[in-house]
């Protein structure tokens, strides 16, 4: 079965080789080896039965002695797979010989192998992935593995309390801003690979629909992955771990569902403009991060690609690579400047327009080009935590597009919209707990004739309340948040 995009990915360790990796790590235990060999059985396919889930990831080769054997005792499984009209996925990863393992590959009659960085002659049986900072962007293939991600949710620390940052503000973990640089870029679908925290953590029910919203909200899709523990009990048919499943099979559903809002555009007003490589991936991606965390909206603008870019909606960019934009990108965003855009950039940029003085801001030489502002950093922009706050703070929080009250410092948004600009979507995510919060309002910098509020839980969309903002916009009085919610609104 040939793969194809807008597949439902789940992770499926099992098998010898599986268990041959997981012997070597810490607190592998005599169960985890048990449930590892009973996944490799082709009935245990029976979990997916009623589920959207129609692609397996399991492991194929790693350069083991056992990888022979897990290819030999993986046929039966594959066969089922087929059986079901599922597609197989065989993971490559560490020293495996790349020509073997598509050749047993295609033997075995898999969807496809997935190989990191694959760099031999093209074959349509291979899909390349990679790690965050090693992507290969320029793949052709239908889907892109992106692995090195975070389980979502509010960081947590070894003494049971709550990482903070430097404000003491929850730190919230997401791979929204990732997910967000990818599809920016790449031509495939997203898929995010990450498992569930190790060792003794206890895994809330509630965290595993909160995996699928956090990369779906941004327009991926999480390859499902389960802990030791819940895959143990639904070997044994345990009702809360049927729970679980049921829980994460509702938060996948609802997505496919809305399959068309992946294909919305960001409406953010800041756009960051990198080549997001080496060192500069470190720091404006890391400004993605944080921008998220304190909820300012923007747009990834990929430098190689950026003279083509219209810059919509934006009032502000931030440019913080080390070695300068082309000539012809230069002169687009001064020309965005002077038609009334922020820039947030380096040293090195130059000194084009007039300062506005020592008094405009203590890091930067503000200077007045045309309608709009230059801000030249008066050292190096190393810092994504003081850039982040800094571009916030010359743009004004008077720019601000979404203000939420009550939802605490663990809520997250996106806000998204159709080329047609006649309605937008505002997903909202509280990492802090699936049971929702207090009381929630929202407000949006824009004009709203109707809206209808979605949950996963929800058969049917219902209005929310909203008023005229006191200053303009339009707030949304939405009670008690669920883990997640979209708010659709009519313009």
């Amino acid at each position: 079965m040939a793969l194809s995009q807008d597949l439902v990915p789940m992770r499926w360790p099992s098998g010898p080789l599986e268990i041959s990796r997981r012997q070597k790590s810490k607190g592998f235990t005599p169960q985890a080896q048990q449930t590892l060999a009973r996944w490799h059985e082709p009935a245990a396919l029976e979990l997916l039965k009623d589920t959207l889930v129609n692609c397996l990831v399991i492991s194929w080769a790693a350069g083991l002695p056992e990888d022979a054997q897990q290819q030999n005792t993986a046929a039966a499984l594959v066969a089922e797979a087929s059986r079901r009209k599922l597609s197989v996925v065989g993971w490559v990863e560490g020293t495996a010989d790349h020509n073997r393992a598509i050749g047993a590959a295609r033997a075995a009659g898999l969807s496809a192998v997935a190989i990191q960085g694959f760099k031999g002659k093209p074959d349509p049986l291979v899909i390349a992935w990679g790690d965050r900072a090693g992507a290969p962007w320029d793949s052709a293939a239908p889907v892109l593995p992106i692995t090195g991600n975070v389980w979502p949710g509010v960081a947590g620390r070894r003494d049971g309390g709550t990482s903070a940052g430097p404000t003491g503000v929850p730190w919230l973990d997401s791979n929204g801003w990732y997910i967000q640089l990818a599809r920016a870029r790449a031509r495939s679908d997203i898929w995010v690979m990450f498992d569930p925290p190790g060792g003794r953590t206890v895994v809330p029910e509630r965290s595993y629909p909160m995996a699928v919203c956090d990369s779906e909200a941004a327009g991926g899709r999480w390859v499902i992955s389960l802990d030791d523990t819940l895959r143990a009990r639904l070997t044994e048919e345990d009702a809360t771990a049927q729970q679980t499943w049921k829980g994460i099979a509702a938060a996948t559903a609802f997505f496919q569902k809305h399959s068309a809002w992946k294909f919305y555009r960001p409406l953010g007003n800041v756009g960051v403009i990198s080549d997001f490589s080496g060192g500069n991936f470190d720091v404006s991606g890391e400004i993605l991060n944080l921008l998220s965390r304190k909820g300012a909206l923007y747009q990834v603008v990929w430098k190689q690609t950026a003279g083509a870019q219209p810059f919509i909606g934006l009032k502000a960019l931030i440019y913080a690579d080390g070695a300068p934009p082309s000539s012809e990108l230069r002169q687009k965003i001064l020309a965005f400047v002077a038609s009334g855009g922020l820039l947030v950039t380096g040293p090195k940029w130059g000194s084009e327009g007039k300062s506005l003085g020592p008094d405009a801001h203590p890091r930067f030489d503000v200077r007045a080009l045309g309608k709009g502002r230059l801000a030249v950093a008066k050292e190096d922009l190393d810092d994504p935590y003081q850039i982040a706050i800094d571009a916030q703070i010359l743009l004004s929080h008077a720019n601000d597009q979404v203000r939420l009250f009550g939802g605490g410092a663990s809520a997250g948004y996106h806000l998204t919209g159709p080329a047609d600009g006649k309605s937008a979507l505002l997903q909202l995510l509280t990492y802090a707990s699936a049971r929702g919060t207090s009381q929630m309002a929202v407000w949006v910098d824009r004009n709203v004739r109707g809206n209808r509020l979605w949950s996963i839980q929800a058969v049917e969309p219902a209005p929310v309340t909203q008023v005229a903002g006191e200053y303009g916009g339009t707030e949304f009085h939405v009670g008690s948040m669920p883990a997640y919610a979209a708010l659709e609104l009519t313009l």
